[in-house]
């Protein structure tokens, strides 16, 4: 792998990104070499194609001359050689970008700076170089001319004369730079001076700014450019756009830069387009074109031995705080990693409440945490140790899984959820991890997390992606990408897609081998067919009140028996109410807790649930007739599920806002045709699919593996 960084002349103290591109490069094994344009001679005859692939970073006229040369002979360029032509000539540049829709000032073009005086009639003009210039100063030949004195002190300017609408700025200017998918923004003010402001201070760019950003690149051609927005008013005006700028002020630019162009290189060996794809607009469109997939070095991990890889051990963790579903999930999988080769060693690390209440296969144990608890403002507090500070049990929980990992050293661990753990928890133990090398990491993701603004400003944070980037080598999304994409709908960058795999939903069928013991007496209860069961959960129940009321009050069809299980977690006022509903009405059974809810749904005629992600996984295993009421307040995840599934006709849905005991009896009293064809409509293998997965990942032999394609082949880039 060759790679010519078309430079400028030699300078001794180059303060630019590319000497630590040109460093790491070299450490994953590529060839990079700095090309200084105008040192020598240079015979136009030689000029052929040296390298796999070459960087413009040069905007010179030599430099723009060598590379439309290069250009011509068939050169793989990494900023096409017609979109930087473009970006040098701010007049081409303006009106392929207005054309695009892009906000940007007002513009006018003279052949002498006296054809202005109309325009300026109606407010000041910035005057700057038709031609941006290769070595320029900051500043150097741009005017703001308010009145025609200021205009006709002007130096002289050759033609043509490039003016624009001068909107004096709100603040300062905002640099929005674009990295493959990845958007980047930087507050800096204009002139900068002093070294503090030539970096500038890191912002995240609110959605409008993605949108105007993704435009640029769009009509350009390009996803590696920077652009500079000047807000007056209220409103963002591009005032210009750039090929591969310097980036600064860019977390870790160099490191990014030189991911992206490694992988430019791998697309120019095998023949690929070096962009896969290019940023789209994300306003007026029905879907996101997928990012382009590039594959980032991932962490090094020493090679198994011949006794690990018969013997290898696993921990899960799971951070806890609301309800059973992430420990509920991660059991799940532990029962089919056991029942599977290479059948390993299993450590839950979850809260103690939690995990002692779910029955568990041989050769998985637990390491328990103290309890936390997530209140409404996203504060952690501690569950039951209400002397103990959040920080303490936070510094707490971190000891004991740093300790547990110490001693038991996993070969893998799957991380749920939270790429670092609550409140960070488990950073230090994911830096000692990679520094020793020997621990694969993955990070397990239901299928919708939040709704994609909320992902964007909060779990697909700077710290989060870095995270990932950092220390995982795989991503195991648990759902099927025809129900809900999270790689489209979120936006994700391009190397969390080349990680990412999708397992399918997890099949809860299996489930029922550990859980029909503890639910025997329970079943046994119950009035056996042909009578009907109605069943309502409400998940951990600590906002399922309205649902848990409303059932009790709804009127069941004759020969059903209707079932609710309120979950641990509502509040006892709210439970006691419950209980005294369900007075009087014999054919309702109450039940506070049940730890595997499976044997139910299996023996469910109908259910009534919110929409948390491990109620659809039963439900859709068992095929059964569902009502979803999800909750839709402060996250609209469950909403978000339970309308796609809606529309594939899988389980009918309710607002919560139109809940009331009629609109229940309603639903019961309905023919509702045969169950629905779940299984054969979505993928459900997740959990015959983990196992392979888990084996492909640590190089040992496994099992059948069900095919699974990568995020990047579901979205058609591989």
């Amino acid at each position: 792998m060759r790679i010519g960084l078309l430079m400028g002349r030699y300078a001794p103290t180059d303060k630019s990104h590319m000497p630590e591109v040109v460093r790491l490069l070299a450490a994953w094994g590529a060839t990079a070499e700095p090309v200084h344009l105008g040192d020598e001679l240079i015979e136009l005859a030689r000029i052929r194609v040296d390298y796999d692939l070459y960087v413009l970073k040069d905007k010179s006229d030599l430099a723009m001359r060598v590379a439309a040369a290069l250009h011509a002979a068939g050169a793989a360029l990494l900023n096409p050689y017609p979109a930087s032509a473009t970006l040098r000539d701010r007049i081409v540049k303006l009106r392929v970008l207005q054309a695009a829709g892009v906000p940007a000032p007002k513009t006018f073009v003279a052949s002498h700076v006296d054809q202005l005086r109309a325009a300026l009639e109606h407010g000041p003009l910035v005057i700057k170089p038709y031609r941006k210039l290769s070595r320029a100063a900051p500043g150097e030949g741009i005017h703001v001319v308010r009145d025609a004195a200021e205009l006709a002190a002007l130096p002289p300017i050759s033609e043509p004369v490039f003016a624009q609408r001068y909107h004096a700025s709100d603040g300062p200017d905002r640099k929005i730079y674009s990295i493959g998918s990845e958007i980047f923004g930087v507050l800096r003010s204009w002139p900068a001076r002093t070294h503090r402001e030539k970096v500038g201070q890191p912002f995240t760019p609110d959605p409008e700014l993605v949108d105007i950003t993704r435009r640029c690149g769009a009509a350009l051609g390009t996803d590696l450019f920077g652009v500079t927005v000047v807000e007056s008013g209220g409103k963002p005006y591009v005032v210009d756009m750039t090929s591969i700028p310097g980036f600064k002020g860019v977390p870790d630019a160099a490191r990014r830069l030189a991911e992206y162009i490694y992988a430019a290189t791998e697309r120019a060996l095998n023949g690929a387009p070096l962009l896969s794809s290019v940023p789209t607009p994300v306003r007026d469109e029905p879907a996101v074109r997928a990012p382009v997939v590039r594959a980032a070095p991932p962490p090094e991990r020493r090679t198994l031995s011949a006794e690990q890889a018969l013997r290898p051990r696993v921990a899960m963790y799971s951070q806890g705080m609301v309800g059973f579903g992430h420990i509920r999930r991660n059991a799940s999988i532990a029962q089919a990693l056991r029942t599977a080769p290479p059948s390993p060693a299993i450590v839950l690390i979850a809260e103690a409440w939690q995990a002692g209440a779910l029955p568990m296969p041989e050769g998985v144990d637990c390491v328990t945490l103290p309890a936390l608890r997530r209140e409404p403002d996203g504060a952690y507090n501690p569950r039951f140790l209400l002397d103990v500070s959040d920080q303490e049990l936070i510094a707490l929980r971190s000891r004991v899984i740093r300790s547990a990992m110490q001693v038991f050293e996993p070969d893998v661990l799957i991380v749920d959820h939270l790429p670092l753990g609550v409140a960070n928890e488990l950073t230090g133990t994911l830096e000692r991890l990679r520094k020793r090398g020997n621990t694969r990491c993955v990070l397990g993701m239901r299928e919708v997390l939040y709704d994609p603004e909320t992902v964007q400003r909060t779990w697909s944070d700077r710290v989060n992606l870095d995270a990932i980037r950092e220390h995982y080598d795989a991503i195991w999304i648990y759902g099927d990408p025809a129900v809900y994409d999270p790689i489209r709908e979120y936006r994700l960058p391009e190397y969390v897609a080349a990680r990412a795999r999708y397992t399918g939903y997890l099949d809860q069928r299996p489930r029922l081998e550990f859980a029909q013991a503890q639910a025997g007496p329970l079943l046994a209860s119950l009035p056996p067919p042909p009578d009907r069961v109605a069943l309502c959960v409400v998940g951990g129940g600590h906002d399922g009140g309205a649902l848990a009321e409303a059932f009790l009050e709804a009127d069941l069809p004759p020969d059903t028996s209707g079932v609710l299980v309120t979950g641990p977690l509502m509040p006892g006022e709210q439970r006691q109410g419950v209980y005294q509903r369900a007075q009087g009405r014999s054919r309702f059974h109450v039940l506070e807790f049940v730890p595997d809810p499976t044997p139910l749904i299996e023996r469910a005629d109908r259910v009534i649930a919110m929409g948390g992600y491990n109620t659809i996984c039963e439900v859709l295993s068992f095929e059964k007739h569902a009502l979803i009421v999800p909750r839709v307040r402060p996250e609209p995840e469950q909403w978000i599920r339970a309308e796609r599934l809606r529309d594939m006709g899988l389980v009918d849905v309710l607002h919560p806002d139109q809940l009331d005991p009629a609109a229940l009896t309603a639903w019961l009293a309905r023919d509702l045709g045969p169950p629905p064809a779940s299984r054969s409509r979505i993928d459900l293998g997740g959990l015959t699919r983990i196992p392979g997965l888990l084996a492909e990942l640590l190089g040992v032999p496994a099992g059948p593996l069900q095919p699974a394609a990568s995020a990047a082949a579901e979205m058609g880039l591989t």
